[in-house]
């Protein structure tokens, strides 16, 4: 993806943050993931999710998949 929801094309850091977003999505999946690293990783998530939404890169409904 290189542009945003309204079709603007993504900074830099834009990219790297989405880039983190998606990586942390990728870790929850984790089948071998430590009781307290999925507590970690769903924090984190629910906050970069914030951004990724503030800056219009992505918008999910966290909430489905319990974060």
């Amino acid at each position: 993806m290189s542009t945003d929801l309204v079709g603007t094309e993504l900074t830099g850091t834009e990219t790297e943050l989405l880039a983190a977003y998606d990586a942390l999505r990728a870790l929850l999946g984790a089948d071998d993931l430590a009781p307290c690293a999925a507590a970690g990783v769903r924090a984190a998530l629910a906050h970069l999710g914030v951004v990724v939404s503030d800056l219009g890169l992505r918008f999910e409904h966290l909430l489905d998949d319990g974060i």
